[in-house]
Order: structure tokens, then C-alpha cells, then sequence
């Protein structure tokens, strides 16, 4: 199931590559500018990730969950920045997770690199478990997926695309928001 699960990541790694951003080409050379020493990516654990999570108590967080073998995922992180951007300063916090393979250094390279040129100005997370093991502790079945907690730090809306005939949307996420708002 691992070396599966290997194949899988490095083959959506390299397609990922081809289409970064706004599904425009991207070379080796194009993201060859980034220093190699570069961390956008903070490593945690499943428990150390609940603990920063918490951090972020009293705004509201929403957590997009994310890899680069996952295309659909790419293709809406700037969507993402988007609304991080519309909403930066009502007390909402937007954070990136990367759930890519911690085995799999190219695919972390790359997911560096890609997050690097999006230029999201919000932390970014990554995942430093076995996917599988990552996945359950999370309780998803697949990504993308768009956690949002409130401002006491509750899970209140999970968006996922765990059923392929109602996938969430963009318009998903900003209706969640505005409810946490009001709540306000």
C-alpha cells in the first residue's frame, strides 16, 4: 500500500508541477529562484498541530488542507488567498495544511516552491506523519478539504470532497465564514 501510495504522490507531484497557479507552465527554471534553505512550512505532528491550532482562539480558522499530488487542490489555492485576503482583518486566520507524503522530499521541495510563488501570506503547515495515519487522525477520506473553527477553537464546518456529486466550493467556504460573522 506504501510504495502505492509513493507512486501515487511522486506521479500527481509531477503533474502538479506542470499546472502550479493559474494553470500556466511552470519549469524547473521558473522556480529555480527560490533558496533551497527556504521553510515556509512549519512541521508538526497530529499533537502538535492541536496544540497551534488552539493558538489561534479567539478568531476564526480556516484550515485548507492541501498536497501537491492532489490537482484539484492546487487549482483552487488561489482561491484560497483570495478569500484570506477579503476577510485578513475580521479576526479570521487562514492556514495552510500540506498533507504530502514526509517521505517523499521532492514532493515537499516542490510543494515549498509552489507556496513560495502563490506568495499566500498565512502559515502553512506541514503534516509530518504516515499519510494514512495522518488521514485517520484528521478523519478525512480525501482532499481537498476545508476545516473552519470558531473563535473558541471548534471544528463548526467541515468541507470536503469526500462525495464526487456535491463537491464544495469557493462560495461554500465564504457562506461558513459570514455564518461565524454573524455569530459575532
Amino acid at each position: 500500500m506504501v510504495v502505492v501510495l509513493n507512486m501515487f504522490n511522486k506521479f500527481f507531484s509531477v503533474i502538479a508541477m506542470l499546472f502550479i497557479g493559474n494553470a500556466s507552465l511552470i519549469t524547473p527554471d521558473a522556480i529555480a529562484d527560490v533558496a533551497p534553505d527556504v521553510k515556509i512550512m512549519m512541521v508538526v505532528n497530529y499533537a502538535e498541530w492541536e496544540k497551534r491550532r488552539l493558538q489561534y482562539v479567539p478568531k476564526i480558522l480556516v484550515v485548507d488542507m492541501w498536497a501537491m499530488w492532489c490537482s484539484s487542490c492546487i487549482e483552487r489555492f488561489p482561491e484560497m488567498i483570495k478569500l484570506h485576503e477579503k476577510y485578513n482583518n475580521n479576526n479570521i486566520e487562514f492556514v495552510s495544511m500540506n498533507l504530502d507524503d514526509r517521505e517523499d522530499a521532492k514532493s515537499l521541495e516542490i510543494a515549498e516552491k509552489f507556496l513560495e510563488k502563490m506568495n499566500a501570506d498565512f502559515d502553512h503547515y506541514h503534516m509530518n506523519e504516515n499519510l494514512l495515519y495522518a488521514f485517520e487522525k484528521i478523519n478525512l477520506i480525501g482532499i481537498p478539504a476545508v476545516l473552519i473553527y470558531d473563535s473558541n477553537g471548534n471544528e463548526t464546518y467541515r468541507l470536503t470532497g469526500d462525495d464526487p456529486n456535491n463537491q464544495f466550493t469557493e462560495k461554500d467556504i465564504e457562506v461558513a465564514i459570514k455564518s461565524l460573522l454573524d455569530v459575532r
